[in-house]
């Protein structure tokens, strides 16, 4: 497996967690890789990939002592493709392979709203694919993009399995500030938002629901912004970072109504779409990848046109939400209480359809026997500095890109501190200088007033008075 983590890993750790067989994960960077023990004692063992290359007859005879029957292949990415191709072939067992995302078109697939294939990768990835016992897929839509891919490929379906919710697990509650200022009707976004799945769109949407009194709540966050907090007041705001186990729970708790799924790019299968379904709660996604599959098969929600934006996106929210739609909103929501095991499959099936698979594929052996002597071996080598020499160069030129950008940030910061400053004291003069204007003319509004009352009343007085009081005046001047 690669480790970067995501929803690859979170399936991965449910079916060690679910599946009844010993587990060894292998994550494959690069620049370096590193066992890991699945098991009540967890153990990890940082490998320098070329000593592997090195001493490759060492790794295999730890490799058999570990009992391995079957590798399981769960991205094709290069250096995690090379190195399954590699076990595989040593040990002579046999191998599987899950797609569980499109990047087998192209290794820059998610930069694409519709990625198309690139001939040069597909030539890559094929191989491995065609050599592998058995191939997999979340969803129908993955399972037929890579028959059509890869002609005559045999791609059976498993989907993601989610887990029964913590009896145990403590209640989240919504942030106090949303609270404070909560909208009318709330529409949540479920997970880390980038710009795939819709954080552009999501920017631009508050302008289009102005008046609505419908607000997007991001549970999870957006590529531009992790903490919690608004980003328009009262249109968008951001929970921030949670646990999966809690997606329920926060939906309620803020008060959602629908799902929102804003993404461009499509998606392979989508738990946070089980997550919504498993909450009750209706969704509103586009037609493109398993999402508009799943919700097209399954009902629980509308899709939206395609090429979508933020103008059809704000129109439906305010059609589903208004008075008008109270009766289909209602419908949709009661489809979704009897539970589904099709609409959203359990872990439980899911382990059991990949144990069918092991057992047909690798029937259970001897027990591991692996020697903590050769273990050790292994690993001291690779503890010194020939494995992270690379790693600490690589992560220094992070730093130095990161502590540059960091200081222009911070630098950007304490300008704009110092410019706001200034507009605060410049608009505190303004302030001023206005109310003593106003003031001012106030004052002469009043004196002009008595000066025409007083002109009104000379003007009524006899002829007589008038020539008295100007010779007063005059003798006075």
């Amino acid at each position: 497996m690669s480790p970067l983590g995501g929803g690859v890993d979170r399936h991965v750790r449910d079916v060690v967690a679910a599946v009844a067989r010993p587990q060894v994960l292998w994550h494959v960077g690069e620049r370096a890789e590193v066992v890991e023990g699945a098991g009540q004692e967890r153990r990890y063992l940082p490998i320098d990939p070329a000593r592997i290359d090195a001493s490759p007859q060492e790794f295999v005879r730890w490799m058999k002592g570990l009992g391995i029957g079957l590798v399981h292949l769960h991205t094709v990415v290069k250096a995690p493709r090379r190195r399954a191709e590699w076990i595989a072939r040593e040990l002579g067992v046999p191998l599987l392979v899950t797609l569980h995302d499109v990047l087998f078109l192209r290794r820059d697939a998610f930069d694409f709203d519709a990625p198309q294939a690139d001939r040069a990768w597909t030539g890559e990835v094929e191989p491995v694919l065609r050599q592998a016992r058995a191939v997999l897929a979340p969803s129908t839509y993955v399972a037929d993009l890579a028959a059509r891919t890869f002609k005559g490929l045999a791609v059976d379906v498993v989907p993601n399995g989610l887990e029964p919710p913590e009896a145990s697990r403590a209640v989240p509650t919504a942030r106090p500030e949303f609270l404070a200022s909560k909208p009318d009707r709330v529409v949540a976004v479920l997970g880390a938002i980038g710009a795939h799945k819709g954080a552009e769109l999501l920017r631009e949407l508050p302008a289009h629901l102005e008046g609505s009194g419908i607000g997007v709540v991001v549970i999870g966050y957006l590529d531009q912004q992790i903490y919690p907090g608004w980003q328009v007041r009262p249109h968008l705001y951001v929970h921030g970072p949670y646990h999966p186990a809690d997606t329920a729970a926060l939906l309620h708790a803020y008060g959602a109504e629908l799902v929102l799924f804003p993404n461009k790019v499509p998606e392979s299968f989508s738990y946070a779409l089980s997550e919504a379904w498993d909450a009750k709660l209706p969704v509103l996604a586009g037609t493109g990848g398993a999402i508009g599959e799943r919700v097209a098969r399954h009902g629980g929600g509308w899709l939206l046109p395609e090429g979508f934006g933020e103008r059809e996106v704000a129109a439906e929210l305010k059609r589903l939400l208004s008075p008008a739609s109270e009766e289909d909103l209602a419908r949709v929501k009661s489809s979704l209480i009897p539970p589904d095991a099709a609409r959203v499959p359990t872990l439980a099936s899911m382990a059991e359809s990949l144990d069918a698979y092991y057992r047909r594929y690798a029937p259970a052996g001897a027990q591991p026997a692996a020697d903590p002597a050769a273990i050790d071996a292994l690993l001291a080598p690779s503890l010194d500095s020939s494995l992270f020499r690379a790693e600490l160069a690589h992560l220094a030129d992070l730093c130095d890109s990161s502590g540059s950008d960091s200081k222009r940030v911070r630098e950007w910061e304490t300008e704009a501190r110092r410019w706001i400053e200034k507009l605060e004291g410049d608009v505190s003069t303004l302030q001023e200088e206005l109310r003593r204007e106003f003031d001012e003319r106030q004052r002469l509004a009043r004196e002009l007033a008595a000066a025409q009352a007083v002109a009104g009343v000379a003007n009524r007085l006899p002829e007589f008075v008038k020539r008295i009081l100007a010779r007063l005046s005059r003798a006075r001047g």
